[in-house]
């Protein structure tokens, strides 16, 4: 449960993927890469898409051998590595981070893709330099939706969850905020789309540019 006396926001844990940047096409590419080097069958885009934001291995692991697990994954992510020019961010993303820290407020990256691309792919969408810390998935003993990752970022940051908020797509970014007591903003133009919210976000905004305005409503 959220604290009714909380600090006003000081701040901002952010996803990634369906967040920050449109990685649609170079996630979904990613896949279809791997599983035709492999010669494994993955389900259409549109059930795959529902699934991002978990860890691969799970992913993974729902359709094919465990056997193969682990060079799909190397495959997937060499993909990704070779073809950043995929990422695009979102219109507004770079508008927004630069109302927030002019505001003051501690920005840092919470994403479950490899340390291979994250800083990579946010420093060629142009909002790298917005961000003081990149937590990837090597950077935490688990993935969201438990709350290490975001606990990790507060320590980066030399911050408590008092004043933080978690900015995500999907229901894990929802309830790994939810799991440290912290609100929520849920990205509903991202992968999760209308269904993140099932978690009970406490806001949600229709693009990147309204997150200033969703963390005044915050506060208020």
């Amino acid at each position: 449960m959220i604290d009714p006396n909380r600090q006003p926001i000081q701040t901002v844990l952010l996803d990634v993927d369906g967040t920050l940047l449109d990685t649609r096409n170079y996630i979904l590419s990613a896949f279809a890469h791997a599983a035709q080097t492999f010669g494994i069958r993955l389900p259409s885009p549109g059930i795959l898409t529902r699934q991002i934001g978990r860890p691969l291995e799970t992913v993974y692991g729902e359709w094919a051998p465990q056997s193969m697990i682990a060079e799909l994954i190397e495959s997937h992510r060499q993909f990704q590595e070779d073809n950043l020019g995929l990422v695009k961010p979102y219109p507004g993303s770079e508008q927004a981070l630069t109302v927030l820290r002019a505001r003051g407020l501690a920005l840092a990256v919470v994403t479950s893709r490899s340390r291979r691309t994250s800083r990579a792919s946010l420093e060629i969408a142009g909002i790298g330099q917005f961000f003081e810390f990149v937590v990837s998935a090597e950077d935490a003993s688990a993935l969201k939706p438990d709350p290490a990752p975001l606990l990790a970022a507060l320590s980066m940051l030399g911050r408590s969850s008092a004043g933080a908020v978690m900015v995500g797509d999907t229901v894990h970014d929802v309830h790994a905020g939810q799991a440290i007591g912290i609100p929520t903003i849920a990205a509903l133009y991202g992968f999760g789309g209308e269904g993140v919210r099932s978690a009970d976000p406490s806001f949600t905004i229709s693009s990147v540019v309204h997150l200033p305005a969703a963390i005044d409503s915050l506060n208020a």
